[in-house]
């Protein structure tokens, strides 16, 4: 079933009816939900079939039930995230919410790039969140089978049919600038200082000077790698959605040119209609590229805190496609 966004009454009814479900919607929608065969995540940014959308009455419901041979739910802390590509089932699918700047959040964002059994099976999924504004103010929560968690990520994990095959895609419209290169003295996800162009500079004041909603980009031998930033005004530092890493030379982006929606179908083209089983992309798009009641035809889906395509990624579009085994 092609995911789309319901009301709390419609939701309820396809949990009643055990559907196998990913659900995404603001916390307080959430929690009126039943117990039942679902995971799910806090979020308000939502993308329906007419555009972008951020509301607090409607949730973004996708069904799995008709990929799965078998499935099981498991739920992990900081300490066991790293089991999480090595519990798959063999001709797997693994369908990951983690709570927005936990530990487990920042222990997967850290550890992802050498997980064991990492690329055997598609790992996909996203961050939860909470209003924009309300960032540091408010805890975002995940939920599997009904059971509410603010400090730990939730998976289903998914057995899909022996003649078929998942396969994760990654698109990013996004280019390393030609500006100044910045780098970190640690790892991390908070930071109040940094060097440009070698210099030791204050990083919130060094960001008040550029266009801070357009993400650092690191060029890891050809590929593009996004870190999306958030201003902390109170604290004076700026915010990763990702982590940076040491010694990683780091540009801003360049702004993209022309319509956004153009450059994403243009990358989409290399499925030749191939049809997207699910999809999501980021939070910075949405505000970047004024999502809010723009349509990308054809896709639904949830505005994230951050992307997991096997790593935890930023400012990107994820997309699944299941195909036959050949």
């Amino acid at each position: 079933m092609e995911g789309k966004l319901y009301d709390i009454t419609d939701t309820i009814d396809l949990i009643e009816q055990g559907r196998l479900l990913v659900i995404a919607g603001d916390d307080s929608l959430l929690q009126r939900l039943p117990k039942g065969n679902w995971i799910g995540g806090s979020n308000p940014y939502l993308l329906d079939v007419d555009g972008g959308k951020h509301s607090r009455d409607l949730l973004y419901v996708k069904d799995f039930t008709g990929l799965a041979e078998a499935y099981r739910f498991e739920t992990y802390d900081a300490q066991t995230i790293e089991q999480v590509a090595t519990d798959a089932y063999d001709n797997g699918l693994i369908l990951l919410v983690l709570p927005f700047f936990t530990d487990v959040h920042f222990q997967f964002a850290l550890k992802a790039p050498s997980l064991p059994n990492q690329y055997i099976n598609p790992l996909m999924g996203w961050v939860a969140g909470v209003d924009f504004d309300k960032v540091g103010q408010q805890a975002p929560a995940v939920y599997v089978q009904g059971q509410r968690y603010e400090d730990k990520g939730v998976a289903l994990h998914i057995q899909l049919p022996a003649h078929k095959v998942g396969r994760v895609e990654i698109i990013n419209v996004y280019e390393q600038g030609e500006g100044d290169i910045i780098t970190f003295e640690e790892d991390g996800f908070f930071h109040t200082h940094c060097l440009v162009n070698g210099e030791r500079r204050d990083l919130y004041e060094y960001m008040l000077t550029q266009n801070s909603f357009l993400p650092l980009v690191a060029d890891y031998t050809g590929a593009k790698i996004n870190v999306g930033m958030i201003k902390d005004d109170l604290n004076r530092r700026m915010i990763f959605a990702a982590p940076t890493f040491r010694g990683v030379e780091y540009r801003l982006a360049k702004p993209v040119e022309g319509d956004y929606a153009s450059r994403f179908f243009e990358e989409l083209r290399k499925e030749n209609g191939k049809p997207i089983e699910y999809s999501y992309s980021c939070l910075y798009n949405y505000f970047n590229f004024q999502l809010e009641g723009k349509a990308l035809p054809g896709f639904t889906g949830v505005f994230t805190y951050g992307e997991i395509g096997y790593h935890l990624l930023n400012v990107t579009f994820v997309y699944l496609v299941i195909e036959d085994m050949v």
